[in-house]
C-alpha cells in the first residue's frame, strides 16, 4: 500500500469514529427527550427562548468550548514536542503541515470566537436562533471528534508513522528532482533538494539510534528497514536524475576531503554513501547494547551489496565491502564478539554471492577476512579468530563446490591463514582447518586436503587426538544454546565426518588415546 493509501485510510478511519460518536451522542439526547415526553412533560416551549435562557445557555456553551481547546491545546502541546525531543525534531514540521491537525485544531479554535459572537449578539429585543443553533450543533460535534482526534494524535506520534512520514517526504523530495530532470536548468532546485534528502536520511538514523537508546528494538530495526527501502526506491529512478544531483553537497558530508567528495561526486553515489553512513551510525549505537540489530543493519548490507542493481556497478560493490570493514573494525575495538559474530556471517555469505560474478572481490575480502583475524588475536578476542578461520572455510568450500575461478586461491588464502600467528594453537582455529580437509578428500581433492594436513604437522599428537575426538563426537547441527546463526560450527554430516576420520589417520597413523 502506497503512502496516498496509508493517509486516505487514516483520513476515513477519523470520519467514521466522528460520524459513529456523534450519531451516538445524538440518539441519546433523543432518547432523554423522548423519555421526557413519554413521561409527559410538554415541549411546547422547547425552541423558545427568553432572554435570560439564551444567555446562559450561550454562556454553557461557551465554557464547553473553552474547557474542549484548553483540553486539546495541553494534550497537543505535552505530547508532540515530547515526542519530538525523543524521536526527531522533523516531528514538529510534520504536525504543523497535516492537513487533518490543521483542520481540527481549527474547527475548536472557531468554536471559541463563536460562542463570544454569539454572546455579544445577544439582546432584550433580539436572538440569534441561528447562531444558536449552530453553537448546539458544535456542541455535539466537538466532544464526538474529540476522542477520535486524540486517537489521530497518538497514532500520528508512534514512531513507526514518524518513520514513514519521514520515509513519504524523502521519495517525494526524490520524485520532484527527477521530474526536474527534463527541464533545462535543474541545478538550482537539486542542490537544495539533496541537502533536504540528506538531512531526512539522518533523522531516519536518529530515530534509531534514539530507540536504541530506549531499547526500542522494534523502532530502531523499522528505521533501517526503511532505509533499505529508500534505497532500493532511489535505484529505480537513478536513471532519470539529472546530472546535477550526483555532485556530493559538502554540508552533507562534514570531515570529508575534498578529494573523498570528488571521488563521491564521479562515481555518482553520495546517496548511497550518505545512507551507509547512517546504517554505521546506528550500528554504532547498537553495538553491544542490541545485537539482533546489528544482525539486521548487516543483512541491509549485505542484501543491497548483492542487489542487481550494485551488482552493475563495481563502485557500490565496492562501497559495500568497505563499510562491512568498517562495521567489523567498530565492533572489534569495542570487543563485542557477539556483534563480530553476526557481521562475519553476513560477509561471508556476501563474499559467496561475489565469488562468481567478482571472484577478484571475493579473494580480497578471504583477505580482509585474514586481517580482522590478526586485529581479533591483537585484541585479545581468540574467539573471534576462531569464527573468522570457520567462514574462511565455508568460503571456500562454496567455491570449490560451485566451481568458481577463484577457489584455488581462495584455499590458498586458507592455508596462509594462520602463518604469521605466534602463541599456542587455537582449538577452534585447527578445527576449521580439518573440517576443510574432510570436505576436500569429499570431494576427491586428495592433493589440496593433503597441504592442509602439511601445516598440521608438528602439532602435539595429544592435541590433535583432541581435536579428532570433538569433531567426530558432535552430532548436533544446532547449537546447544541459542545463538545468531543458529548452527554448531563444529558439525558436520556423517559422510563428511567419515573423511576426518581418514584424514586423522592419514595424518598421525596411531594417536594415543586422550
Amino acid at each position: 500500500m502506497n503512502s496516498d493509501d496509508t493517509m486516505s485510510r487514516e483520513y476515513l478511519r477519523l470520519l467514521r469514529m466522528l460520524f459513529i460518536i456523534a450519531g451516538c451522542i445524538t440518539l441519546c439526547l433523543g432518547a432523554e427527550l423522548g423519555i421526557d415526553v413519554f413521561l409527559g412533560a410538554s415541549t411546547s416551549r422547547l425552541f423558545e427562548f427568553g432572554s435570560n435562557d439564551f444567555r446562559n445557555l450561550a454562556n454553557a456553551l461557551n465554557r464547553s468550548f473553552n474547557q474542549l481547546l484548553a483540553i486539546v491545546f495541553t494534550t497537543v502541546a505535552i505530547a508532540v514536542p515530547l515526542t519530538a525531543n525523543m524521536y526527531s525534531v522533523k516531528l514538529l514540521d510534520h504536525f504543523i503541515r497535516d492537513r487533518v491537525n490543521l483542520v481540527v485544531l481549527g474547527l475548536f479554535v472557531l468554536g471559541v470566537p463563536n460562542s463570544l459572537w454569539l454572546l455579544h449578539n445577544s439582546k432584550e429585543t433580539y436572538q440569534p436562533t441561528f447562531q444558536l443553533y449552530l453553537g448546539l450543533g458544535m456542541g455535539i460535534v466537538y466532544p464526538a471528534l474529540l476522542i477520535p482526534y486524540l486517537y489521530y494524535v497518538f497514532h500520528f506520534l508512534h514512531p513507526s508513522h514518524i518513520l514513514w512520514q519521514l520515509e513519504r517526504e524523502l521519495r517525494a523530495d526524490l520524485a520532484a528532482v527527477a521530474r526536474d530532470a527534463g527541464e533545462a536548468a535543474p541545478l538550482a532546485r537539486s542542490v537544495p533538494r539533496a541537502r533536504a534528502v540528506a538531512d531526512l536520511m539522518e533523522h531516519i538514523a536518529g530515530v534509531g539510534i534514539r530507540s536504541v537508546e530506549r531499547l526500542d528494538r522494534s523502532t530502531a530495526m523499522e528505521s533501517v528497514a526503511t532505509m533499505k527501502r529508500i534505497v532500493h526506491g532511489y535505484w529505480r529512478i537513478k536513471d532519470r536524475l539529472p546530472v546535477a544531483w550526483f555532485a556530493a553537497e559538502p554540508g552533507s558530508f562534514r570531515g570529508l576531503s575534498k578529494d573523498a567528495l570528488a571521488e563521491m561526486s564521479e562515481s555518482r553515489r553520495w546517496f548511497e554513501m550518505k545512507a551507509l553512513q547512517q546504517l554505521r551510525e546506528v550500528l554504532s549505537a547498537a553495538s553491544p547494547r542490541v545485537h539482533d540489530l546489528v544482525g539486521s543493519i548487516a543483512e541491509t548490507l549485505s542484501d543491497l551489496g548483492l542487489s542487481p542493481e550494485a551488482q552493475q556497478d563495481p563502485y557500490l560493490e565496492e562501497l559495500v565491502v568497505e563499510y562491512f570493514n568498517t562495521f567489523l573494525r567498530l565492533t572489534l575495538n569495542r570487543k563485542d564478539t557477539r556483534s563480530a559474530f553476526v557481521i562475519f556471517d553476513h560477509y561471508r555469505m556476501y563474499a559467496e554471492g561475489l565469488c562468481e560474478r567478482r571472484p577478484d572481490l571475493a579473494l580480497e575480502v578471504a583477505y580482509y577476512l585474514q586481517y580482522y583475524a590478526h586485529v581479533a588475536r591483537e585484541q585479545a578476542v581468540p574467539f573471534v579468530v576462531e569464527v573468522i578461520a570457520h567462514d574462511l572455510g565455508r568460503l571456500v568450500r562454496f567455491a570449490w563446490d560451485h566451481n568458481t575461478p577463484n577457489r584455488a586461491k581462495l584455499l590458498e588464502r586458507f592455508l596462509l591463514f594462520d602463518r604469521d600467528i605466534q602463541g599456542p594453537p587455537l582449538p577452534g582455529l585447527k578445527k576449521a582447518q580439518v573440517i576443510l580437509a574432510g570436505y576436500l578428500l569429499l570431494k576427491g581433492l586428495s592433493d589440496q586436503a593433503r597441504q592442509i594436513g602439511e601445516s598440521l604437522r608438528g602439532l602435539e599428537p595429544r592435541f590433535l587426538a583432541a581435536l579428532e575426538d570433538d569433531l567426530i563426537h558432535v552430532r548436533r547441527e544446532r547449537y546447544w544454546e541459542v545463538n545468531d546463526r543458529r548452527i554448531n560450527l563444529d558439525y558436520v554430516p556423517e559422510d563428511h565426518r567419515a573423511k576426518i576420520v581418514q584424514f586423522f589417520a592419514t595424518l598421525v597413523p596411531a594417536l594415543p588415546s586422550v
